[in-house]
């Protein structure tokens, strides 16, 4: 069993710091959070809230795209954020934005600088248990719990050596012959 604990631990370990540095380090650049958690209607069928889309940022974005971006400064609702497919516009003009579930194009035109990236990765549902994780108090359980795993599952412990069969004993004497030290 405690083997088990141990693989769990180190997966969860290893999951948490490969979050962390996805969450962190855009962030550390200065760069808005490629995660994106879907809340709303506007993209159904292809997205439901709770989804999470993984985006990143490229060169250019096509008509097709989902890319998710930072409503423009000086626009009702400047700084939020929307994730909707390009239908039209480019970089420099700005780019037509559209939900799927919407009748019509969004009001605001991103340019390059405001779009964060292009949707690489969709988790259904798994944006609900993100949002729930971030909560402080669950994330310091969760991290309390894995740091409990590693101790409990004796991650420091090491076994004692095996004597070796060829050594003669601590308190055996010295064969006839040899040059032991005296005291």
């Amino acid at each position: 069993m405690s083997r088990l604990v141990r693989v769990l631990s180190t997966a969860m370990l290893v999951a948490m710091a490969a979050a962390a540095v996805m969450l962190v380090l855009p962030i550390l650049r200065g760069e808005p959070s490629r995660l994106v958690i879907v809340s709303g209607h506007s993209m159904d069928p292809t997205f439901h809230t709770g989804d999470l889309v993984l985006a990143w940022p490229s060169t250019e974005y096509r008509v097709g795209d989902v890319a998710p971006y930072r409503v423009p400064e000086g626009q009702p609702g400047a700084g939020g954020l929307v994730i909707h497919r390009v239908v039209g516009g480019d970089a420099r003009s700005g780019y037509v934005m559209q939900g799927d579930n919407n009748p019509a194009p969004d009001i605001w035109m991103p340019t390059a600088d405001d779009v964060i990236g292009r949707q690489v990765l969709l988790v259904p549902r798994v944006g609900e248990l993100m949002a729930w994780i971030r909560q402080p108090a669950i994330l310091a359980a969760l991290v309390a719990g894995v740091v409990t795993a590693v101790v409990v599952s004796g991650g420091g412990r090491r076994r004692a050596p095996t004597p070796r069969e060829d050594a003669p004993p601590a308190s055996a004497p010295a064969p006839h012959g040899s040059s032991a030290p005296t005291r």
